[in-house]
C-alpha cells in the first residue's frame, strides 16, 4: 500500500481565491437554505401529526404478485 503525502505543496493564487471564494459561499448560502428546509419540513410534519393527517405515501406496492404474469391475465382476459 502506498502512503501519499501531500506536505509542502502550495496552492496557486488562483486556487487560493476559488477555495476562499467555496468556503465562504458554503458558510453562507448552503446551510441556511437547508437548515430552513429541514426547518420547514419538521414543522409541517407535527403540524401534521397534531391534525392527525396521515403521512404522504411516497412509495407504495401498486400490484404484488407471485410468480410469472401472463399476458392474458395482464390484460384482463
Amino acid at each position: 500500500m502506498r502512503t501519499v503525502s501531500f506536505q509542502g505543496i502550495q496552492l496557486t493564487s488562483g486556487q487560493q481565491r476559488r477555495l476562499a471564494l467555496q468556503q465562504q459561499l458554503r458558510g453562507a448560502f448552503i446551510n441556511p437554505v437547508l437548515a430552513h428546509q429541514v426547518e420547514q419540513t419538521l414543522k409541517d410534519v407535527e403540524s401534521r401529526k397534531e391534525q392527525g393527517i396521515k403521512p404522504e405515501r411516497i412509495w407504495f406496492v401498486e400490484r404484488q404478485e407471485i410468480g410469472t404474469t401472463s399476458v392474458v391475465e395482464w390484460m384482463g382476459y
